[in-house]
């Protein structure tokens, strides 16, 4: 395994043993490796923080509105692009790029595994140490914590008391992570048809799920939009798209 696959392997957490052993070698001997995997951790750290920001954004600028609104079952909101997200794309895309055509004639299974990884909690930071007392907070954490099945009882409850819709995407990306795709599935579709605020992350994800379920002209409808969209995972749906086809 190269040097660029060793960095690659490491942010998809597909590494063996003895190759983190040897990016861990590399990582103290050799100083453009080293400053090269610091800086796709910078670049992925700011991707976070700023996409957080957005979208935290967002949703204070939809409250007054909601407020106003609240028998209106739907809203459009337009996600401004942001160059450090334009960067990751560009990095993802052409590590997609690479992945792909090297290994044609992929099961959908085997891409589904290329291309599937929870969504990042954007919605509902959690801050360390904080006593943890809400249903929210209490379900956001075991999402971060990768406690699937105890995430999943939580944010089934919180859509009961809750008008929230993101809940909803949150709760599809459990049940994905849980191979429970045929729950999931009607989830997305739902906050899909509402205009959700995640619109975009949620017909990429339910493009995944479609291509898990075998349900191959829909992921491409999906993803085609994606790429028309030119916007979230727009690269890495053409890429997908390509293959598929």
């Amino acid at each position: 395994m190269d040097k660029e696959e060793l960095i690659n392997g490491y942010f998809e957490n597909s590494l063996t043993s003895a190759q983190l052993q040897e990016l861990e070698r590399l990582y103290s001997t050799d100083l453009d490796f080293a400053q090269q995997l610091d800086y796709e951790k910078e670049l992925r750290k700011a991707l976070k923080s700023n996409e957080r920001n957005e979208i935290r954004n967002m949703f204070n600028e939809l409250q007054p509105i909601k407020q106003a609104n609240e028998k209106k079952k739907s809203l459009v909101v337009q996600l401004r692009p942001w160059m450090m997200a334009a960067s990751i794309a560009l990095l993802v895309g052409i590590c997609s790029w690479l992945l792909l055509f090297n290994k044609p004639n992929q099961s959908p299974e085997e891409l589904y595994k290329i291309h599937f990884a929870p969504y990042e909690n954007v919605v509902h930071p959690i801050e360390r140490g904080v006593e943890i007392e809400d249903l929210k907070t209490r379900a956001f954490t075991a999402y971060e914590n990768e406690e699937f099945e105890k995430a999943l009882v939580l944010f089934k409850e919180l859509n009961t008391k809750s008008t929230d819709s993101y809940l909803q995407f949150y709760e599809a990306i459990v049940l994905m992570q849980l191979e429970k795709h045929e729950e999931a599935i009607p989830l997305l579709e739902n906050y899909i048809a509402v205009n959700g605020e995640l619109k975009e992350r949620a017909q990429w994800y339910l493009s995944l799920s479609y291509l898990k379920t075998k349900q191959l002209d829909k992921s491409k409808s999906l993803l085609m939009q994606l790429t028309r969209q030119d916007g979230f995972k727009s690269k890495e749906a053409s890429n997908l798209l390509k293959e598929l086809n």
